[in-house]
């Protein structure tokens, strides 16, 4: 039988600051589709270019904006790296800034990987984390005992209904970004010094693997 999952769990306080807080104000879409829900599905696309080990995972989503001040955030994946908790996040970008959607492999840096430095600039900084009970600011980024888990196969299913969320104001200007990737298929979110990739810590901080943190999917507004 196989032995639970090693996870190495990175201070979600420090990835929150790294990514910055949340604004106030985002770029309006064009019109919402009902007076009193507004639905907007995306697929779920992979972010890493194809020779990185674990990237061909697919997905979709549904950003709902339900009466009262209610939203229900629904993720459905494929794929990802089994048995392990994929933490998932509401991206998006403040004021008059230009959101640039989901990167692509084409925003990987010298290293041949997009990490979330690399992503920030398209997507913009978290808005909401994806957790299955509790806190869901960005102070709850990286805290994987909350977030869903893959199944053996790397399937994930997600949907969870939010009240009142800080920062957030329209179903349609968000992005909704999956991370972690185990590259060395050992079950775990942690450093092997043998792996080319597992090797590498996170674009937020040297004791934090990359395996950790690393974007898989992201589906949103301007895909």
């Amino acid at each position: 039988m196989r032995n639970a999952p090693r996870i190495i769990v990175a201070t979600a306080a420090a990835f929150a600051l790294a990514l910055g807080g949340a604004a106030t104000a985002y770029a309006a879409h064009d019109t919402n589709p009902s007076d009193r829900v507004a639905s907007y599905s995306y697929s779920l696309d992979a972010i890493q270019p194809a020779d990185v080990p674990g990237s061909g995972a697919s997905g979709t989503t549904r950003v709902k904006a339900l009466p009262n001040g209610k939203i229900q955030v629904t993720v459905e994946a494929w794929g990802l790296s089994p048995n392990l908790p994929h933490a998932m996040h509401l991206h998006g970008v403040p004021g008059d800034q230009a959101d640039l959607g989901c990167p692509g492999p084409a925003a990987a840096g010298d290293d041949g990987v997009v990490s979330v430095v690399d992503g920030i600039p398209f997507y913009g900084s978290i808005l909401t984390s994806l957790t299955w009970t509790g806190d869901t600011s960005p102070s709850s980024a990286l805290a994987l005992d909350r977030f869903a888990m893959s199944d053996a196969d790397g399937y994930l299913y997600y949907q969870r209904t939010f009240t009142d969320i800080p920062g957030y104001t329209d179903a349609g200007t968000v992005q909704v970004v999956v991370h972690g990737i185990d590259f060395d298929g050992d079950g775990a979110y942690a450093f092997n010094a043998d792996d080319p990739f597992s090797s590498r810590p996170s674009s937020l901080g040297a004791g934090i693997p990359l395996e950790a943190t690393v974007p898989v999917l992201c589906g949103g507004i301007a895909n």
